[in-house]
């Protein structure tokens, strides 16, 4: 749900997210991935992880996981409090 919710993630931002192992999480992405109902990239050092496009019900299980998320107040919280691009360099917390 976190995955549709914010689009593409990382799988250390998801494991922050969920309050969950870094290790479980990502032994989840590399089945979904395996599976192809999620595709990773790379970008420098993470490995950003969305809903595969090209997976044959891609778009119906966005919506589903959408509609599942609608259920779960603290998750939506969680997703929505990511902050989408980085911070000005020395900018306070």
């Amino acid at each position: 749900m976190l995955i549709a919710l914010l689009e593409e993630s990382y799988p250390t931002e998801l494991a922050r997210l969920l309050d969950a192992p870094l290790y479980s999480v990502q032994k989840v992405v590399d089945a979904l991935e395996r599976e192809s109902v999620l595709a990773t990239r790379r970008m420098g050092n993470q490995r950003w992880v969305s809903i595969n496009p090209r997976f044959a019900a891609g778009g119906e299980l966005r919506a589903l996981l959408l509609r599942l998320a609608e259920t779960e107040p603290a998750l939506t919280k969680a997703a929505a409090s990511v902050r989408p691009r980085p911070r000005r360099k020395g900018k306070p917390r």
